[in-house]
């Protein structure tokens, strides 16, 4: 009995021991890049204030050139509603 308890154990051991992730031969070390590279990455867009009295202010600067694309949204949004209540309607049985 102790054998076997002594064998369990062992092999308890191994495993553990051969299942522990072994650490990287190279550590990637980053390299900083020219100031050109780096300045490509800042954003573009106009920076707007964080100050919670000028939100409603600067909500409106970035809505205000979305109209058409909204209007389409809800124009989409409509016609597909529309047609999944088609598709409910049990008297209409689709041609079949």
């Amino acid at each position: 009995m102790k054998t076997y308890l002594t064998l369990a154990l062992i092999a308890a051991a191994f495993v553990s021991g051969a299942c522990k992730k072994k650490p990287p031969e190279n550590v990637p070390v980053p390299k900083a890049g020219p100031p050109a590279q780096t300045a490509a990455a800042v954003s573009t867009a106009p920076a707007l204030s964080q100050n919670l009295l000028t939100a409603p202010g600067n909500y409106l600067k970035t809505a205000v050139g979305h109209v058409k694309e909204a209007k389409a949204a809800k124009a989409l949004y409509e016609k597909t509603a529309k047609d999944e209540l088609g598709r409910l309607d049990l008297g209409n049985a689709g041609g079949n």
